[in-house]
C-alpha cells in the first residue's frame, strides 16, 4: 500500500535541518504521496531544497514555533546542536555563541549574525558593542528561523565567524484575505501570572498584484524571582510589544516588490538571578532571590524598514535590497561590589588634595553604585546582486554590498548614598564614558558552481571588503572617578578576503553528501586609549576563522527516517582579548583557539500520526595559544575550554496526531532537553567565583485541539519537573532558566 502522510499545523515536522524525502515529482503520477517537509531554504540567497545545500542548516518551520510554543531565542537555542547563548537574564540581552565561538566576558562584539530577511539586525563595528544585545523579534509571523552554522562570510560579510541566525518573515498572500486572532495566559512557579494577545490580518488590496499584512502583540512574560533588598516580588516580568506591517506589488509573475517595517519595545523590569553563597551553586538567601539596592532592569526599542525588490529574467534572478535599522539600549545593574572599593582605592590618596574634602565626604564606605550600560546603533544597509539558473554545467552569483553604521555605547557609573538615593552633583558619576563609532564596509562577491555531472559539483566563492572606521572617545562632561578625560578621535581601514569551496555529491535523489571548506572574519578597528604605552597595539587587527566541514543528509525507508549528520574543525586566529600592558587593560589581537565537533539530526516517522525527533551535538572548542599579557587580563591559559558551550546538548521531540473526528484533531506531544555542564568563564579569572555551570534536563508537555481547522486550543507545560538551571554566572550569582510555567492559548483564523 502507498504510505500516505497527512501532517497537521499541530504536529508538524521539526525541521531541525532534515534532508528533504522524495519530492513529490518524482511519485507516480497521480500518487497522493506528501512528505511534509519539502523545507525551501534561501540560506545560499537562493531558494533550494534545504537537502541540496552544501552546509549544516537547521530550520524552525513557523508550525513548529507554534506547536512548541516558542517566544524567545532560548526557546529553540535548546533545540538547535550548537547554538547557546551568553545570557543576562532577561530578554533581548546577551551574547549568541554558534559552535563555541566565544571568548568570554569580555567579549563585546558579534561572533554570530542575526538577520530579518534581507536586514542585517545585528551591529559589526568593532567598538559597537553589539554582542551585549540578543535580538529578540515577535515569531507570531515567521515563515521559519534558519540557523546556518559555521563562518558564512562569502555571502554575509562580516562578524559571522560562528555562523548566522535567519528570520524570515511570512509575505503577504496576494489572493487571498486571512487573518488570525489569539490569546494566551501562563502562570509561572515561585511567580506571577503572563499573558499575552496578538493578531493579525492579510488584506488583498489589488487581487493577485497587491495585498497588505499587518501584525500586532503584547505580551507579558511574568516574574519570579524577589529582589530581598528592596522587598519586591517577582521583579524579573518583561513586557514586550510591537507590530509589523508588510506590502506586497507583484505586477507580473516576474517582478515583485516588497516594503516592511517593524516596531518592538522591550521592557525589562528587572533580571532572572539567584545570588549564590560564593565558590558553591547554594543560594545566598532563598532560591530564585537576589540582592540590588534598587530594583534596576533594561530598556531596548528597535526599529526596522525593509525594500525588497527581485526581478526574473531569462537566465536568473536580480535581487535589490535596502534597509534601515536602529535600536537604542538601557541596561542597568547593582555595581556596588565592584566599583565602590575600586574607587574608593584610587580616589583615596588624592580627595583632599584634587576635590578638597575627605575621601568619606567625596564616596562614603556605604555609598552604592548603578552601572549603565547603553549600546545604539542606526544601520543603512544596501544589497544588490543576481543569481543565475543553472546554465549547462555552472550557475554563478555576484553581487555588491554597502553599509554605513552608526554606534554611541554610554557607559555610566552613578553614585548613590546608603538609602539608594542619587547623590548631588558633582558627586553624582563615578565613570562616564561615551564611545561614538562609525563603520562603513563596502564589498563585492561572487560564486561559481560547476557541475562535474548531475551527481557531483563543485563551489568556489570569494568576497572582498573594504572598511572606514571612525571612533571618539570621552565627549563633553567624560570624567573617571571624578577625572576629566580628554575627548579624542581614531581612524582606521582594513580589507579582508572570505574564501568558500565546497564539493557536493548527490548519488540518489534522497541522499546528498558534502565537504566544506569557509572562512569568515570579525572587523578589527582603532585602539581607543589615548597614550597606549610601549608594547601596546595602535590598532587591532580582525580576528578570522576557518570552518572545515563534511556531512551527510537524506532519508530511507521511503521517507520514514530522515538524517543529517555533520562534522567540524574550526581554527580561530588573531582572537581580541583584552590584555594588560604595563597596568592598563587594552584591546589586542591574542590568542587562537580550535574548535571540534560533530551534530547530528534524525526525524522518524513510524506511523502516519507520530513523529520523532532527535538532535545532539558535541562541541570541544579549547584555546590554543594565549599571549601571557592577555593571559593576565582574562585569566585564560592554553588549553582552557571555550566558555558558556556545553560539550553536549541533546533534544528529543514527540509529537501524536490524534483524530477525533471529521472535523477535530488533537495532538499530545512532548519535548526532552538535556544540556550537559559547562565552564562559566576561565579558572583563573576569579578563583573564588563559580567555574563551572552544572548539567540540564528539562521535560515539556502539550496538548491541542483544533476545530473547523480554524479554532485551536493548546495547553503547555514547560519545565515540568521545575528543575533550577544555570544560564550564566555574574559576580555574586547565576541567571536561571524559566521555572515550571503552564500555559493555555486560544487562537482562530479566518
Amino acid at each position: 500500500m502507498q504510505r500516505k502522510w497527512v501532517i497537521h499545523t499541530s504536529c508538524a515536522v521539526f525541521a531541525m535541518a532534515m534532508p528533504q524525502l522524495a519530492a513529490a515529482q518524482d511519485r507516480p503520477a497521480g500518487s497522493d504521496y506528501n512528505d511534509g517537509n519539502d523545507i525551501v531554504v534561501t540560506a545560499s540567497k537562493r531558494a533550494e531544497k534545504l537537502q541540496d545545500v552544501p552546509a549544516a542548516i537547521t530550520a524552525v518551520s513557523s508550525e513548529k514555533i507554534e506547536a512548541l510554543g516558542i517566544r524567545d531565542f532560548r526557546d529553540y537555542a535548546t533545540l538547535v546542536p550548537g547554538l547557546s547563548q551568553r545570557d543576562s537574564g532577561a530578554p533581548g540581552l546577551g551574547s549568541i555563541i554558534l559552535r563555541g565561538l566565544n571568548s568570554g566576558p569580555q567579549q563585546v562584539s558579534n561572533t554570530t549574525a542575526v538577520y530579518i530577511d534581507e536586514t542585517p539586525f545585528t551591529a559589526s563595528g568593532f567598538l559597537s558593542a553589539g554582542a551585549l544585545l540578543t535580538p529578540s523579534p515577535e515569531l507570531a509571523e515567521v515563515e521559519r528561523i534558519e540557523v546556518l552554522k559555521g563562518p558564512q562570510g562569502t555571502l554575509y560579510g562580516a562578524s559571522n565567524l560562528g555562523g548566522l541566525v535567519r528570520i524570515i518573515t511570512k509575505k503577504p498572500d496576494l489572493s487571498t484575505f486571512s487573518g488570525m486572532a489569539g490569546g494566551e495566559v501562563s502562570t509561572v512557579a515561585h511567580g506571577e501570572m503572563g499573558f499575552m494577545v496578538r493578531g493579525s490580518v492579510n488584506v488583498p488590496i489589488v487581487k493577485d498584484q497587491l495585498a497588505l499584512t499587518a501584525t500586532g502583540y503584547y505580551r507579558r512574560a511574568g516574574g519570579f524571582t524577589d529582589n530581598v533588598q528592596t522587598g519586591s516580588e517577582d521583579v524579573n516580568r518583561s513586557n514586550l510589544y510591537g507590530g509589523r506591517v508588510a506590502l506586497r506589488y507583484a505586477p507580473t509573475s516576474d517582478f515583485t516588490i516588497d516594503l516592511s517595517g517593524i516596531y518592538q519595545n522591550i521592557e525589562n523590569l528587572g533580571y532572572s538571578l539567584q545570588t549564590l553563597v560564593p565558590g558553591s551553586f547554594d543560594p545566598a538567601f532563598e532560591k530564585y532571590a537576589y540582592s540590588s539596592f534598587a530594583d534596576l532592569g533594561s530598556e531596548i526599542k528597535y526599529r526596522i524598514v525593509n525594500a525588497n525588490v527581485e526581478y526574473r529574467v531569462g537566465i536568473g534572478t536580480f535581487t535589490a535590497s535596502g534597509s534601515y535599522a536602529r535600536y537604542k539600549s538601557r541596561t542597568e545593574t547593582d555595581a556596588t561590589a565592584t566599583y565602590i572599593p575600586v574607587a574608593r582605592a584610587v580616589l583615596g590618596p588624592i580627595a583632599e588634595t584634587t576635590f578638597g574634602v575627605p575621601i568619606d565626604t567625596l564616596l562614603p564606605a556605604n555609598s552604592k553604585a548603578r552601572f549603565l550600560a547603553s549600546p545604539n546603533m542606526e544601520k543603512w544597509t544596501g544589497e544588490v546582486r543576481f543569481a543565475s539558473d543553472r546554465l549547462g554545467p555552472v550557475e554563478f552569483m555576484v553581487g555588491g554590498f554597502y553599509t554605513n553604521e552608526d554606534n554611541i555605547y554610554y557607559t555610566t557609573v552613578f553614585a548613590h548614598d546608603a538609602q539608594g538615593k542619587l547623590r548631588t552633583a558633582p558627586f553624582d558619576q563615578l565613570v562616564k564614558a561615551t564611545t561614538t563609532s562609525r563603520y562603513e564596509e563596502i564589498a563585492g562577491f561572487g560564486n561559481l558552481t560547476f557541475y562535474l555531472s548531475d551527481t557531483l559539483d563543485i563551489t568556489g566563492g570569494l568576497r572582498y571588503a573594504h572598511n572606514k572606521q571612525v571612533a571618539g572617545t570621552g565627549g563633553p562632561g567624560g570624567i573617571t572617578y571624578y577625572l576629566p578625560r580628554t575627548p579624542r578621535i581614531f581612524d582606521f581601514s582594513d580589507n579582508s578576503l572570505s574564501y568558500l569551496a565546497t564539493l557536493r555529491w548527490r548519488p540518489a535523489r534522497n541522499i546528498s553528501a558534502y565537504l566544506r571548506a569557509a572562512s569568515g572574519y570579525r572587523p578589527g578597528g582603532p585602539q581607543t586609549n589615548p597614550t597606549p604605552p610601549p608594547g601596546a597595539q595602535t590598532f587591532v587587527r580582525p580576528d578570522t576563522v576557518w570552518n572545515y566541514e563534511a556531512g551527510i543528509k537524506g532519508s530511507v525507508l521511503d521517507g520514514a527516517l530522515a538524517f543529517d549528520i555533520s562534522a567540524f574543525h574550526i581554527d580561530w586566529k588573531d582572537i581580541q582579548l583584552n590584555s594588560l600592558v604595563n597596568g592598563i587593560i587594552l584591546q589586542g589581537n591574542a590568542a587562537s583557539a580550535t574548535v571540534d565537533g560533530f551534530e547530528l539530526q534524525l526525524t522518524a516517522r513510524p506511523s502516519d500520526l507520530l513523529t520523532v525527533s532527535i538532535s545532539a551535538g558535541h562541541t570541544d572548542g579549547k584555546i590554543k595559544a594565549i599571549d601571557p599579557l592577555a593571559s593576565s587580563a582574562t585569566g585564560a591559559r592554553a588549553g582552557d575550554k571555550l566558555p558558556l558551550t556545553p560539550s553536549w546538548t541533546t533534544s528529543l521531540i514527540i509529537d501524536h496526531q490524534l483524530p477525533l473526528g471529521s472535523s477535530m484533531t488533537g495532538n499530545v506531544g512532548a519535548t526532552l532537553r538535556f544540556q550537559s555542564d559547562m565552564p562559566a568563564t576561565y579558572p583563573a579569572l576569579d578563583p573564588s567565583r563559580q567555574q563551572k555551570l552544572p548539567d540540564v534536563t528539562t521535560v515539556d508537555l502539550r496538548a491541542s485541539m483544533t476545530f473547523d481547522e480554524r479554532f485551536t486550543a493548546q495547553l503547555r507545560v514547560d519545565n515540568l519537573f521545575d528543575k533550577l538551571g544555570f544560564t550564566n554566572v555574574t559576580i555574586d550569582g547565576a541567571n536561571l532558566i524559566r521555572p515550571r510555567t503552564i500555559s493555555l492559548g486560544l487562537s482562530t483564523k479566518f
